[in-house]
């Protein structure tokens, strides 16, 4: 019967996709990462201790507590691969997001359109390896020519206040 459950188990994961991702997690909050109990190495175990324990069973002459032993050591252990597996290929490219991580104040980047005395023009700056761009709005009196290096001091509304790079150096 554990066989079939577990089997039964494995094939609607595989084609409703939750066997692949879903995982049981005990306790409070995520860490991101394999969650405590991941759903598809609980469903193999499941499997290979039902079908192990058949062919046990039915084809050799072992007592029941014999055959639960060995059940379930093989079980625990292809379940246990299968868990590093898993762990290993879905964690292998996952990184948490940090929010300081996407933080735009203070970023150094370069005008690309020029803006002067209140008027909007665009720089560019490199977050996370990509090339990013955000409207700039020079203040009253400021010029802001194309190629100047600036640093961000506040975003809002979509909009940057910066200030000159040369400008911030020489007030440290």
């Amino acid at each position: 019967m554990c066989f079939w459950v577990g089997l039964m188990l494995l094939l609607s994961g595989g084609f409703h996709g939750h066997g692949l991702a879903g995982h049981l997690h005990v306790g409070g909050g995520d860490a991101g990462g394999p969650g405590f109990v991941p759903i598809l190495p609980l469903m193999v175990f499941v499997a290979v201790w039902g079908g192990t324990g058949y062919v046990l069973t039915r084809f050799s002459g072992m007592n029941m507590l014999a055959v639960v032993l060995i059940c379930t050591v093989v079980a625990l252990l292809l379940g246990c691969l299968m868990y590093v597996v898993l762990a290993r290929v879905m964690t292998r490219y996952d990184s948490s997001m940090n929010k300081m991580d996407y933080e735009q104040a203070g970023q150094l980047g370069y005008i690309s359109i020029s803006a002067m005395d209140g008027a909007v023009g665009e720089m560019k700056y490199v977050l996370h390896g990509t090339m990013r761009s955000i409207g700039v709005r020079a203040e009253t009196g400021q010029q802001l020519v194309r190629g100047d290096r600036v640093i961000i001091l506040k975003v809002d509304k979509g909009m940057a206040a910066v200030t000159l790079f040369e400008r911030k150096i020489d007030q440290l």
